[in-house]
């Protein structure tokens, strides 16, 4: 590309170009703050012992864990952290990129990735060793290999979005429903014919392919074909809240998973509390009778008292829309996504971890022989708590973003483009209070989607004529495609703003 074609990108993007500038600087500030890098308790030495040893955890499944295997040659946990911030200015970058193909003005495209680029809890857990990041990066990379609107390659776009939400079902399952949901849409798309069966079944196996290798993997150490051992035991802790074992009659073996007398408490707490059923079990919490008779009993209290699990579901999800951030499950979780306590050791630096070590030890054999526990430098560290109190997205923000992407897909009687980010929005936030609790930091991957969302609802289209501010913008505009379908086609499009 020659001077004049850098320079005219360059006034183009400048207003987003300052954003990401700032985004940028944002993210060396908490990099300065937070060393090497935050540890979220035992959740984080799991994933540690994981991408030391390649041993399965049990309780949760384990693709961060490769994650850290992979960049475990650099001994550098904040190079891990710096690996993460890189992925949500990458987030934000292409969801200016889709909004900007889809026409909308520079402004808007720009205003539909604040919340991904500058949201405090969105930079806590950049900040943080849990897989929550990587997981939402794959899942916006997907859908703009989606709804890029290519040409001639499409199916193999579609083949690699597939694989990509394979690959984040290994950091958290819930890739494996938006998979599902990916492929519904496929073949939806199959019996309209605006897409092809080998472009269908590429998509299924290309999806497939990671989560099986997963399964052979956790097979060999755990003797079962499985993402973990632990699904059952999450939705058993579901239905502690509402379960009653008079109305229920589970059978013997399943009666001493009945909820222990006095008050309830959230749910996911029933896994970990001292006093959890599942503790008392002979053949400890995540063996797999265990996890099995936990899904016998949750599916029979499941189908036993529908209305109450339908009333737990809704009251966990309606937490995602509260103007104040909730205290759920407890004040101890909700207190580890706070920057003021970034340097609290949840757990002991003598933790066991799966395979045989200690926290302590595991960070020091990553980590060249050093132990990292998070150390707070100031002035940095108090300038990112003060900024914590203030710049964040409420929850009753995303509903509203939400509902925005719902209006205008009403209002413009369109799906094609913004139906599949805003039905992964919809997923992520619904799908943990379905099968186990509600946490705040799965509010952190719904944001980027349903910011998309609602952009592009309100896009004119690739092909369509843009917004624009004056008619000298008007004149100067790149020609588009002309379709706009988020499905498979055999159309080769124009080259939009963010082509070479």
């Amino acid at each position: 590309m020659d001077q004049v074609g850098l320079t005219a990108r360059a006034r183009r993007h400048w207003l987003f170009g300052l954003v990401l500038v700032a985004a940028l600087v944002l993210r060396i500030l908490v990099a300065l703050a937070f060393r090497p890098i935050m540890w979220f308790g035992g959740d984080s030495a799991s994933y540690l012992a994981t991408g030391l040893r390649l041993i399965p955890d049990p309780a949760r499944v384990g693709g961060y864990g490769f994650m850290l295997w992979v960049l475990r040659p650099l001994h550098s946990f904040a190079l891990v952290a710096a690996v993460q911030h890189l992925m949500g200015l990458a987030m934000g970058v292409l969801i200016y990129l889709l909004a900007r193909r889809y026409g909308l003005p520079a402004w808007a495209a720009t205003l539909a990735t604040l919340p991904v680029l500058f949201d405090a809890y969105e930079l806590q857990l950049e900040s943080d060793a849990l897989p929550d990041v990587p997981f939402a990066f794959l899942v916006v990379l997907a859908l703009y290999l989606l709804l890029r609107l290519p040409g001639e390659r499409r199916p193999a776009r579609t083949t690699a979005a597939a694989f990509l939400l394979g690959v984040s079902a290994l950091l958290w399952p819930v890739g494996l429903v938006l998979l599902g949901v990916l492929l519904v849409v496929l073949l939806t798309a199959l019996l309209i014919r605006r897409a092809g069966l080998v472009t269908v079944v590429a998509a299924l196996l290309a999806g497939a392919l990671p989560v099986a290798a997963y399964g052979a993997w956790f097979s060999i150490h755990r003797h079962q074909f499985s993402l973990t051992r632990s699904d059952g035991v999450y939705l058993w802790s579901r239905t502690m809240s509402f379960a009653d074992c008079a109305v229920i009659r589970p059978p013997a073996a399943e009666r001493p998973l009945c909820p222990p007398p006095g008050p309830r408490i959230a749910a996911s707490l029933y896994i970990w509390n001292a006093n959890s059923p599942v503790l008392a079990m002979p053949t400890g919490r995540f063996s797999a009778r265990t996890n099995h008779l936990a899904l016998a009993f949750a599916l029979r209290a499941i189908a036993a008292q529908p209305a109450d699990y339908a009333a737990a579901v809704a009251h966990d999800f309606s937490l995602s829309f509260y103007w104040d951030r909730p205290v759920h499950p407890d004040a101890a979780i909700v207190n580890r996504y706070q920057f003021a306590d970034a340097t609290t050791a949840w757990v002991p630096p003598t933790l066991w971890t799966p395979g045989g070590g200690t926290l302590a030890g595991d960070q020091a054999a990553y980590n060249s022989g050093r132990p990292a526990p998070t150390r707070a430098v100031q002035p940095y560290a108090s300038w990112l708590v003060t900024y914590q109190r203030y710049v964040f997205l409420r929850g009753t923000l995303l509903g509203v973003i939400l509902l925005a992407g719902l209006a205008g897909m009403v209002i413009r009687r369109r799906v094609s483009g913004p139906g599949l980010p805003w039905a992964f929005a919809v997923t992520i936030l619904l799908v943990p209070p379905l099968v186990a609790d509600f946490d705040l930091r799965y509010l952190v991957p719904a944001v980027p989607v349903a910011c998309l969302a609602a952009a592009l609802a309100f896009a004119p289209g690739a092909g369509q004529r843009r917004w624009t501010t004056s008619p000298a913008a008007t004149a100067t505009s790149e020609p588009e495609d002309t379709r706009t379908s988020s499905l498979p086609s055999e159309s080769t499009p124009a080259t939009g703003p963010e082509s070479a």
